[in-house]
């Protein structure tokens, strides 16, 4: 019998709690078009914070030999989410509590296999289900695609054969001499530091701490 691959294994352990994150209300509520434009460029604005310091200590460990097979500089979002908020004239938003820990959790990373989780979580997310959302953006608030780029992933050609392979990157952690567990536990911690910033954002928007257009 063979043994589950990694890249499933991982999947399946951190399945709970994915769907947990997904399903906050101001996801949800975004994705549904309950929201507008602005409550839009508040995420963007917490991903600014985010993806810069992930970007950040990706290219730190870019030649350790357990993260260098996944550094790709094709996924990094820092630029475009910049260039998005200018386009959306919405650079002088909040960052809120939950984006600056989750950044600062982010910079304390001392693992390679750490760094892998969150970019695991953050890239393969918007190769997924992220795509999802520049579309929906569009359709309900109206947004052009000059203001949307950071789902545009062209550069990389097809997603699903890119996704594939990262998976297949995954399955190697171990051979190039990574510890599977870290990953799997630094993942979860991933989607909780996702989720309280949603619940953040949540409650941004419900109490409108935020003006909201």
């Amino acid at each position: 019998m063979m043994s589950e691959q990694f890249s499933t294994r991982l999947k399946s352990s951190t399945a709970t709690i994915h769907d947990e994150v997904e399903h906050t209300t101001f996801m949800v509520d975004l994705m549904e078009g309950r929201l507008d434009s602005r409550a839009y460029a508040l995420l963007l604005k917490q991903y600014d914070v985010i993806y810069g310091v992930l970007e950040s200590k990706s290219r730190e460990f870019a030649d350790d030999p357990v993260f260098a097979p996944f550094f790709d500089a094709a996924l990094f979002r820092a630029e475009r989410i910049a260039a998005d908020l200018v386009a959306l004239d919405c650079t002088e938003l909040p960052v809120r509590p939950s984006a600056t820990a989750y950044a600062a959790h982010l910079a304390g990373l001392e693992r390679a296999e750490q760094v892998i989780a969150h970019h695991y979580t953050r890239y393969l997310g918007d190769l997924s289900g992220g795509q999802a959302i520049g579309a929906l953006m569009n359709r309900h608030y109206s947004l052009p695609a000059t203001s949307l780029t950071m789902w545009d992933f062209a550069e990389l050609g097809k997603t699903k054969p890119y996704k594939d392979a990262y998976r297949r990157l995954l399955d190697q952690v171990a051979t190039t001499g990574g510890d599977e567990q870290i990953v799997i536990d630094e993942t979860m911690e991933a989607f909780r530091l996702n989720g309280a910033l949603l619940v953040d954002l949540t409650e941004a928007t419900e109490n409108r701490a935020v003006p909201v257009a």
